[in-house]
């Protein structure tokens, strides 16, 4: 099948896409894998501009953090997904600080939340960036490699977006899953280390 458009265009619209802020790219990514899989687009780019793309939505979230945080994330706790992120950020950054950005990749609203925090915060830009090109890296590469493995199993573009999507959904089930199963014991072993508060009135 032939690619619609110029690859040059089609690497373009990755990096647009996923430069947009509070926009799900992963369709975007495994199509752009599936067409990778048919030598129509060449793979390593289609990864580093997703990964360029994402980089600059999250500076541009840590921005909106550093101005209105505060307002945007008592927004983002009215949704459980939110609330659920929320909580597994802070839990986080207590000790990896920027760092949580690299595994927020993986939680549902996660990086929106860790971002807009690091802005809310006024952590080191440096150490945004740092840890946003590793997490950008990571999500880019295995949302457009299940969309390789699907163009590459069909041999059809769009085919392999039909494959490539519900096993991408099913992975960010599972590691969102994993990640609230970890936030939940991190809380108890949390909450089991916290001292028990001695009554005053007590002898």
């Amino acid at each position: 099948m032939r690619l619609p458009v110029d690859p040059t265009a089609a690497y373009l619209v990755v990096l647009l896409w996923t430069s947009l802020p509070f926009t799900p790219a992963e369709p975007v990514l495994v199509l752009g894998g599936s067409w990778s899989a048919t030598g129509a687009l060449w793979l390593p780019l289609v990864i580093a501009a997703s990964a360029v793309g994402s980089l600059i939505s999250d500076l541009v979230k840590y921005a909106v953090g550093w101005y209105a945080g505060p307002a945007l994330l008592a927004r983002l706790r009215r949704r459980p997904a939110g609330a659920r992120a929320a909580d597994w950020v802070e839990a986080r950054m207590r000790t990896a600080g920027a760092g949580v950005i690299v595994p927020s990749y993986f939680v549902p609203v996660g990086v929106v939340v860790s971002t807009v925090l690091c802005g809310a915060l006024r952590l080191p830009v440096g150490a945004v960036v740092r840890a946003s090109i590793v997490g950008a890296v990571l999500w880019s590469a295995m949302y457009v490699l299940i969309g390789y493995a699907g163009g590459r199993v069909t041999g059809d573009p769009l085919l392999g977006l039909a494959i490539g999507m519900p096993a991408a959904l099913v992975l960010g089930a599972l590691l969102a899953r994993r990640a609230r199963a970890r936030s939940a014991e991190d809380r108890r072993r949390a909450a089991a280390a916290t001292p028990p508060v001695s009554d005053p009135g007590s002898p």
